[in-house]
């Protein structure tokens, strides 16, 4: 089992999808995960107060090689690879999702994207809360919400 909060989550999904790691992760519990990248950096960009063309200019920084050296990055960042919303299909182990409905930084509603595509392996347990904010709103709550997915879905 593989625990990730946010960019932390987005990890986790990356190496649970990794060929070499095939059989040996059971399943993975995300606290508002960053499932998508360009939508992420755009949603910052707006509750920042920029113009959104901010976002897409940002984007285009970090994705085109010869902007992506421009501002000191070695390579562009391959941004589509870190979609979850379109690679839904490689996701192949129970996953449960704790977000916050309040969540300004990654909005929940590429978490219940992602379920409504793979409801048959992702659960959704959301929280009124912020950003990571999940366990500190009501610890009890996420305790048990993730005691009783991990007990009913992991093998011992």
């Amino acid at each position: 089992m593989i625990f990730g909060w946010s960019m932390g989550a987005a990890i986790a999904l990356q190496l649970a999808s990794h060929p070499r790691h095939e059989g040996l992760i059971a399943a993975l519990v995300l606290d508002s995960p960053v499932l998508n990248w360009t939508e992420v950096i755009k949603a910052n960009c707006a509750s920042s107060g920029l113009p959104s063309a901010a976002g897409h200019l940002a984007i285009r920084w970090l994705t085109l090689h010869p902007l992506a050296r421009a501002v000191g990055l070695p390579e562009r960042i391959p941004l589509r690879s870190f979609d979850w919303s379109t690679r839904a299909a490689d996701l192949t182990m129970p996953t449960l999702i704790l977000h916050g409905t309040r969540d300004d930084s990654v909005p929940i509603q590429l978490s219940q994207a992602l379920r409504g595509v793979r409801p048959d392996l992702v659960e959704l347990e959301p929280f009124d809360a912020g950003h990571t904010l999940c366990w500190n709103t009501d610890p009890d709550r996420w305790r048990y919400a993730v005691t009783m997915w991990l007990t009913s879905r992991v093998p011992r």
